[in-house]
């Protein structure tokens, strides 16, 4: 995803409307200050799956922007990023996208988890363990976006301690009025992108219009449940002990006698 994603986008319309209109959020402002840590290691993977939906009723609705490249997800069966280096503060990310016909593109790029520098990564990557009211970034065009919440998630491997930060906007000018919902959710532990919806709304006149995306991992080499974990062995192993002992006890007792 570029810097010149349909988030900036759509901070643009919001800051460009001379409307009457109203944002919630609460996600701009100062947070304390922070150390940023990267969470992520050489060779770690995370796959993920997307939606992508669009509709509307009114007959000379044009396709939104960005709407050629979300129509490509649904031939995507999955697509991975893997961490290839880190140096500092700093992330260079391989990806592949694996087509439903067997082909494969591959792109690369980096991000720079302290200051939001970088290409093809911003927000899909942050620093680990971030606290409410955090800045995501230290400079660029996000470094005033704080996270609102820390709250668990359940994803197909694991259930996650996840960073949130939810954008909401309404604003309407003449016969129009627009809904714009936004959620990012971080595992806090490694900072990467663990999920991401978008939801868009527009009612002109009579005519609904509506379109959004959801992201989310659906797979990574760094949330792996065993399939039967260690701590599980220890009432097993402590169950046994005592059953090899109370044998041992009766068998000693049966050869005195």
């Amino acid at each position: 995803m570029s810097e010149g994603s349909w988030q900036s986008e759509a901070r643009k319309n919001a800051s460009n409307c001379a409307c009457v209109g109203s944002f919630r959020g609460d996600i701009w402002g100062f947070g304390p200050s922070s150390t940023k840590n990267v969470g992520v290691s050489l060779d770690d993977w995370f796959k993920y799956g997307a939606t992508f939906e669009w509709s509307s009723e009114d007959p000379n609705a044009t396709h939104p922007l960005g709407y050629e490249w979300w129509q490509l997800w649904e031939e995507v069966e999955w697509w991975m990023i893997t961490v290839e280096q880190v140096s500092g503060t700093n992330v260079t990310l391989q990806t592949v996208a694996h087509f439903v016909n067997e082909t494969e593109i591959a792109g690369s790029g980096y991000i720079d988890i302290d200051t939001g520098a970088g290409e093809n990564f911003t927000l899909w990557f942050v620093s680990a363990d971030l606290d409410v009211d955090d800045t995501l970034y230290t400079s660029g065009d996000y470094s005033d976006w704080m996270i609102n919440e820390t709250i668990i998630r359940t994803y197909p491997d694991s259930t996650r301690e996840t960073n949130h930060i939810n954008m909401t906007m309404d604003y309407s000018w003449e016969e129009q009025y627009y809904h714009i919902s936004m959620n990012y959710y971080w595992d806090r532990g490694t900072g990467v992108l663990a999920e991401m919806s978008f939801n868009w709304e527009n009612q002109t006149l009579e005519y609904l219009t509506t379109w959004s995306v959801s992201i989310g991992i659906t797979e990574s080499n760094v949330w792996v449940i065993p399939e039967f974990p260690m701590w599980a062995l220890i009432p097993v192993f402590i169950g046994l002990t005592s059953v090899l002992i109370i044998c041992k006890r009766r068998i000693f007792k049966t050869i005195i006698q």
